[in-house]
């Protein structure tokens, strides 16, 4: 009996070693949730596209953008009740929800409709501020101040390394599927995403509840009555720190606009780029490739600087973007952010070596500032966690709407 209670006591996981498996598992459960929403963001537009030209009536064909409205407008709604329910839900089930809400869109396109297009756009908006929320949720419960910024970094590397999977899959898929997506295509196409999905699912219903020594258990247990959720929510709108940063959460959605749409659009109206089917797919292998790298490298240079990591962590996003955008700068002709153009650009000739650069510094600069935002939003406002969360995403999304709506008022 001794014997079999040394054995056990050997099989049981250290604090630490429970704590990386349930972080490896959570950016696991991101990465497949991620592949699908990164690849059909890329092709999304152009399938709905055909899919209207085929069957008039069925969707717009320029669903994918009005889809994009739904998505994002639902995501900034729902982020304001979304820290309210994390009362009442564990966070593994609000990323189960989430993960669910994501592969309903995918079965859309089994068969076109354009009502359950819309519907299933909003749903993914949705889960998204559930996952944002429970992703947050789940590291505090699972990490200690002294383990923040390394599970973060393990995270973010291993769910955004989607970006290099999901280009992969596209170079795959821009090779054997042909420009004008047959039904069967799609169907095949959206299946293998939803089939992804269902494995984030899984995964993330089986992550490990237990804590040890988590951010999430030194703080109060008591569950709010709705008014003082309410007066938690307005009163971390105006909290000090909460104010300090927000021009740091707008900034974020300065950069989610360009590297997933600004940057992309120029590589389509870029004419030394036209030709060239696998451009968008190295762009985002590039991206992805940064984001391991940074997971394995960066990660571990940011450990070792202790109490200066996050200021290590913000000054390479600092100089990975600002040469990002030299380059970008240099390399990109200037009305290719608009409209086809074969302009050339102010000294660097376009060419995909000076795309993977671009998308390297543009990965590393994505995965230095979402481990930065994890971190802040864990410790500016201990007491309202999930508010800041939400509103870190509240502040980014409104800046995305401003970028879009000045886009389309400067190409008016």
């Amino acid at each position: 009996m001794l014997s079999f209670q040394k054995d056990h006591s050997k099989m049981q996981l250290t604090p630490r070693r429970h704590e990386l498996l349930s972080v490896y598992l959570l950016g696991f459960g991101t990465l497949f949730m991620y592949l699908g929403y990164v690849m059909q963001a890329f092709i999304a537009e152009s399938v709905l596209h055909t899919v209207s030209g085929r069957h008039p009536g069925t969707i717009s064909p320029y669903a994918g953008y009005y889809g994009q409205a739904f998505h994002y407008s639902a995501f900034a709604i729902s982020s304001l009740i979304t820290p309210s329910i994390q009362n009442y839900v564990a966070s593994k089930w609000i990323l189960t929800m989430a993960s669910v809400l994501f592969a309903v869109y995918y079965l859309g396109f089994i068969h076109v409709n354009y009502i359950y297009f819309y519907v299933s756009q909003a749903l993914m908006g949705i889960g998204y501020s559930f996952y944002n929320n429970g992703e947050g949720a789940y590291l505090s419960e699972h990490s200690s101040r002294r383990t923040l910024e390394s599970n973060t970094g393990i995270e973010t590397s291993v769910g955004h390394s989607s970006m290099f999977i999901g280009g992969a899959a596209l170079g795959l898929i821009f090779y054997l599927i042909t420009p004008a997506y047959t039904d069967e295509q799609i169907r095949l196409i959206y299946g293998t995403f939803f089939g992804l999905n269902v494995i984030s699912v899984v995964i993330f219903a089986c992550l490990p509840t237990k804590q040890y020594d988590s951010i999430a258990s030194k703080s109060e247990t008591v569950v709010p009555s709705l008014k003082q959720q309410l007066g938690q929510f307005k009163s971390s709108v105006v909290e000090k720190n909460m104010l300090l940063l927000a021009p740091f959460f707008a900034y974020m959605g300065l950069i989610v606009s360009f590297l997933m749409g600004v940057y992309p659009t120029t590589l389509a109206f870029t004419a030394a780029h036209s030709t060239d089917i696998y451009i968008v797919a190295i762009y985002s292998m590039a991206m992805g490739s940064a984001e391991i790298f940074g997971g394995v490298v960066l990660r571990r240079l940011i450990k070792k600087c202790q109490d200066w990591g996050l200021v290590v962590t913000i000054s390479i996003h600092f100089l990975a973007i600002f040469t990002m955008l030299v380059l970008v700068v240099l390399s990109v002709p200037e009305m290719a952010t608009m409209m086809p153009t074969s302009e050339p650009p102010l000294l660097i000739k376009p060419s995909r070596v000076i795309v993977i650069i671009i998308g390297f510094l543009l990965g590393t600069g994505d995965f230095t500032i979402t481990m930065s935002r994890a971190v802040i939003c864990q410790v500016a406002v201990p007491d309202a966690r999930m508010q800041v969360f939400s509103m870190s995403r509240l502040y980014q999304l409104n800046e995305v709407f401003l970028i879009i709506y000045s886009a389309g008022k400067i190409c008016y």
